[in-house]
Order: C-alpha cells, then structure tokens, then sequence
C-alpha cells in the first residue's frame, strides 16, 4: 500500500475510530513523570514531544511479573493471556527493532513461549520515527536508524501539520486500509519533508564504534578491564530492567490458601543472586564476572546465536544508571 497522509486535526478522529475496532489502544500522554505510555480515550491528547518512553516497549508483550498458572489439590491450570485485540501508537523505532530481537528469543522453530506470541500476534505497532533523536541515542552505530521500520507493523512521520503513514506489514496494510476514509495522498512538499526529517535525524545520532565489539570481546574474558568498568556499578539492575532487549526471567510460586500461582518475572543479571546455585556457590560471584556477563550476552553471545547485537541504541541505560556507567564508553574501551 503507498504512503497516505493523515491531517493533525484529524488525529483525535483516527484515534477515535481505532478505539472501535480494538478492546484497547495505547499511546503517549503527559503526566506528572514525563511522557508514558498508557492508555487511550477518545479525549485523550497525544504527545509526540518526547525521546522515549522510559520504560521499554518489551513489557506490554513480556511483563515484568505475570502468572502463568494456577495450582490446588486437584493439579494445575495454565493461565492465558488475555485474549483482546491492541493497538499502540507512537512507539520509537529503536523500541521496535527489540521486538524483532525478541521474536528471534520467543518464537521461532523449535520453540514458542505462548504468552509472549499471543500478545505479539494481538498488537499492532504503529511506530513514529524520530526526528530530534537524543544526545545518548546511538541507534545507527549498532544497525537501527531514526526511522527504522522492523518489528514495526505502521510507520508514522510527524512533519508538524500532518503525517505520513507506510504499512510494514500485511497486518499494518489491513489496519491502513480499514481506516482509509481517514486519509489522503501526501503531497510531493511532505514527501520532501518526511524526507529532509530522515536525513537530519540521521545526522544528529551520535556514533560509536561496535563494529569490532564480538571479536574483542572474545579475547577479553579475563581481562582487568571488567573490574574497571564494574567498579562503580550498584548491582541495582536498572539498566537491565530498562532494556528493550534483556529478557532473563524466573519462576517462583505463591501460596495461597490449599492452593497458589506459578509467577515468572523479570530477573537480571547485575544481581549477585542471578546464577547462584541450590549449592551456594554462584560461578558469577563477583561483580566483575557479571559485568562481563551483560556485555558478552549483548554483543558477543547474541551476536553468535541470532547474528545480531542485542543492544539498539536507545541509550535508557546511560540515562537511568545512578554510577552514570555508560555503555558507549564501555564499547570503546572494549575495541581499544
């Protein structure tokens, strides 16, 4: 389907008529922390003036705690997902380059975590490309963009007075047309627009080297170098609660009255308890070892299971770090 071209004051309308054809629709709203993701009315006001969301997109598929079944004398029964057809707008290209990442973790041929592809298979991502990208955004130097579309389903550019809309998916080209009494064709002046937006965008990423980064990091095990980069870090986790693409998780089951639930939450690898065995011995007993399990996992390890660096540049963890570790300087220090 080519590109339409949706009116500013016509956004509300568009938002209105999604709201009738999903149980829910999500998008970027103002409130007293910043901009977040929440979701919609058909008063409510959109805000397009942020870098990103703080927290990543990742939990509306993989939440942070969520049970999976339910037990009692007689046995156990597996808890779905609700079943409820999701549209989120405004969702930043490098927070959708992870659900492609993730897709690559949570399905795919030998495997598939049913919790995780409902909730993928019932959403539809409408993205919206960056144009004033932030100072710790390095989305290109690891292969996103300012307006990557994958893992995208439709891709929107804000040029001020109206927008652009491209599907990405067939998913994306059903929903463009279901709604295309809503739109027009774009004018050569917006394509030109939309254009010159990308290539700015482009110019204002900052850049770091990881071309290099699995190579080096192989030849790095045992390297000083992890004790200097881990020397500041808290073990807080907030750089792995926060990343679009880490997804370690753990069970643990609740009791509740004869019976109880089975939960499964996030869990990084920063905690001194991450790999701790019934033992007591922990092979990542030092802060260093899990340091080096992070980055090997990000940009070696990923690297040579999915031929992918499972890091896009969103720059949440130099952001929210309070040792203000950031992970460019981590890169560097790496190649050089």
């Amino acid at each position: 389907m080519p590109s339409v071209a949706l009116d500013s004051k016509n956004l509300k309308s568009f938002v209105a008529s999604t709201l009738k054809q999903a149980e829910r629709v999500r998008g970027p709203v103002k409130d007293k922390t910043g901009t977040v993701l929440a979701d919609l009315s058909a008063k409510s006001e959109l805000a397009f003036d942020f870098a990103n969301f703080k927290l990543p997109i990742k939990r509306e598929f993989f939440p942070q705690c969520e049970v999976i079944s339910r037990f009692d004398a007689t046995g156990s029964r597996a808890e779905s997902p609700a079943d409820e057809a999701v549209v989120i707008f405004g969702v930043r290209p490098c927070d959708t380059l992870s659900l492609s990442f993730l897709d690559k973790v949570f399905v795919d041929e030998q495997y598939s975590d049913p919790y995780y592809q409902k909730r993928r298979d019932n959403t539809l991502v409408v993205s919206m490309a960056c144009n004033s990208p932030a100072a710790t955004c390095f989305c290109t130097s690891i292969g996103g963009s300012p307006n990557s579309t994958k893992g995208s389903d439709v891709m929107m550019f804000n040029l001020g007075n109206s927008f652009v809309l491209e599907s990405v998916s067939k998913k994306g080209e059903a929903f463009l047309k279901k709604n295309q009494k809503m739109f027009r064709d774009p004018t050569p002046k917006e394509l030109q627009k939309r254009k010159q937006q990308e290539e700015a965008a482009e110019k204002q990423v900052g850049k770091v080297n990881a071309s290099a980064t699995p190579a080096s990091l192989l030849k790095k095990n045992d390297s000083a170098l992890w004790d200097e980069i881990a020397e500041t870090c808290l073990s807080c986790g907030a750089c792995t609660f926060l990343c679009p693409t880490c997804h370690c998780f753990d069970f643990y089951d609740e009791k509740q009255g004869d019976g109880g639930t089975r939960v499964r939450v996030h869990d990084a690898c920063m905690f001194a308890t991450f790999t701790r065995e019934a033992s007591g011995h922990n092979p990542r007993g030092l802060k260093r070892d899990r340091m080096r399990q992070r980055i090997m996992h990000k940009f070696s390890y990923a690297a040579e299971n999915f031929n992918e660096m499972f890091c896009v540049g969103c720059g949440r963890c130099i952001v929210n770090c309070p040792s203000n570790i950031d992970i460019r300087e981590t890169i560097t220090k790496v190649n050089a």
